[in-house]
C-alpha cells in the first residue's frame, strides 16, 4: 500500500514537472503524504526539486504549507479520537521511542518542542497525537509545524538544487582530466613509432 502510494504520488509529480502551478502540486502530494503517516515525504520533496531545480523556493514553502495543512487535518482526527481510540488505533506508536521522547519533550518545552521535531528527521506523528490529546492550541501547534517543516524543507530543496549541477561541473571536470590524459598517452605512443619509421626505411 505504501509502495502503491508512493509511486502515485511520483507520477502525479512527473505530470505535472513542466506547469507553472507545479509548486502547488507539490503542496498537494505534502498533504496526502502527510495523511497517509507512512509516506517519507522528504524524498519526494527531493524528487519534486530535481525536476524544476530553479523553483526550488517555492516548492519549499508550497510543501511546508501543505504538510502543515495537514498535520493540521490529522490533530483534529487525533483530538476526536481521544486516548483510549489512540491507544487501541496505533498500539505500535505508542509503545515506541518515539512516542516517549515526544511526550517528555511536549510535556517539558510544549509547542516549541513541536518546531525543534519539525525542522529534523525525528518521526511526527507520535509528536502530533501527543499535542491533539493533550488539547494544545492547533493554531500554536500548526504554526509551529509550518515553520520548522519550512526550515527543513528550505535546507533540502537548496541542497538538492544545488547537487546537479555540482555534480555535473565535477563530472565534467574528471572527463576533461581523463580525456587530457588519454591524449598524451596517445601522442606519446605515436611518437615512437614515427621514430623507428626512418630507420627502418634506411635499412
Amino acid at each position: 500500500m505504501r509502495g502503491a502510494l508512493e509511486s502515485g504520488l511520483m507520477r502525479a509529480l512527473l505530470r505535472r514537472a513542466d506547469s507553472r502551478a507545479f509548486p502547488v502540486v507539490v503542496g498537494a502530494v505534502a498533504v496526502a503524504a502527510t495523511l497517509s503517516m507512512s509516506v517519507p515525504f522528504a524524498t519526494l520533496l527531493v524528487a519534486a526539486v530535481l525536476m524544476a531545480p530553479r523553483r526550488w523556493g517555492g516548492i519549499a514553502v508550497w510543501a511546508s504549507l501543505g504538510a502543515a495543512l495537514g498535520a493540521a487535518l490529522l490533530y483534529l482526527a487525533f483530538h476526536h479520537l481521544g486516548w483510549a481510540r489512540l491507544f487501541a488505533a496505533y498500539p505500535d506508536v505508542v509503545r515506541s521511542s518515539a512516542w516517549a521522547d515526544a511526550t517528555r519533550w511536549l510535556s517539558t518545552y510544549g509547542v516549541a518542542a513541536l518546531l525543534v521535531i519539525a525542522a529534523t528527521p525525528l518521526p511526527m506523528t507520535p509528536a502530533l497525537m501527543f499535542a491533539a490529546i493533550s488539547r494544545l492550541p492547533i493554531a500554536e501547534v500548526v504554526f509551529a509545524l509550518w515553520i520548522g517543516k519550512l526550515a527543513k524543507y528550505l535546507v533540502y530543496a537548496w541542497l538538492a538544487s544545488r547537487f546537479p549541477e555540482r555534480a555535473l561541473r565535477r563530472g565534467q571536470r574528471h572527463a576533461d582530466a581523463l580525456g587530457a590524459i588519454l591524449a598524451r598517452a596517445v601522442s606519446t605512443a605515436r611518437a615512437p613509432r614515427n621514430d623507428a619509421r626512418p630507420s627502418g626505411e634506411a635499412r
